[in-house]
């Protein structure tokens, strides 16, 4: 008999017992012994989804993600902001503009596992070179500055966009000391009313080693409804 008969005929005898069992039998016959093929056709299932989950990942492109931190708004909203952004840059669908406000932080001295938690994922989103701003409070802009985080906005902005934003630059100390324009005080700009965000000050730094510096110096001049 051939290996296609022989299959054939332990289906049949499979469905000849199966017709003759109670509901309950027949829901403990198929667990008992088919648990092993159903568990391994589940891992390949759901390996085939990971897959599949990845390669579509992989057909979006992040154009600017940005890190608001100490956002305690209740109604805070960046959807208007991002829709904005879009429109300006001409992004479609597939390209991302990502604002997290989920980060807390405290630089008293007394960080919580929440702080902990937070201050691990900037620096893993720093390292990777995947944040290209932060829109913070005063402590931030400091603690970060004092590290090497932000760029010269003086050297970094073109001379227009300068002349625009440098009577409310913040001026804070790099890892040496000395004093540099790190950040913008965004309160002459559209942030607040495009996103109801809780911070008071809110101040704009730029990444140092962000890869799309461009693409941040582009929506700073969105926030400032510059064309």
């Amino acid at each position: 008999m051939s290996l296609k008969d022989t299959l054939k005929a332990e289906a049949k005898e499979e469905q000849k017992k199966l017709k003759e069992m109670s509901f309950r039998d027949k829901i403990w016959y198929i667990w008992e012994y088919y648990k092993i093929h159903m568990l391994i056709g589940a891992i390949v299932l759901f390996l085939l989804y990971a897959v599949g989950v990845i390669f579509y990942q992989k057909t979006f492109t992040t154009q600017l993600n940005a890190m608001i931190i100490n956002d305690t708004g209740t109604v805070s909203d960046y959807e208007e902001l991002e829709n904005r952004f879009k429109n300006r840059m001409g992004y479609g669908k597939k390209d991302l503009v990502e604002f997290d406000n989920s980060v807390y932080l405290s630089f008293d001295g007394e960080t919580s596992e929440m702080g902990y938690a937070s201050l691990a994922k900037v620096t893993a989103v720093v390292a990777s070179r995947d944040l290209d701003l932060m829109i913070c409070d005063q402590d931030s802009i400091d603690h970060y500055a004092s590290n090497g985080g932000y760029m010269d906005l003086e050297e970094a902005l073109p001379e227009d966009l300068w002349e625009l934003v440098k009577d409310d630059v913040y001026y804070t100390a790099d890892e040496d000391g000395s004093m540099h324009p790190f950040a913008i005080d965004l309160k002459n700009s559209h942030f607040t009313e495009w996103t109801n965000c809780g911070l008071n000050p809110a101040y704009l730094g730029l990444i140092s080693n962000s890869k799309r510096t461009e693409t941040a110096i582009e929506f700073l001049r969105c926030l400032y409804g510059l064309e």
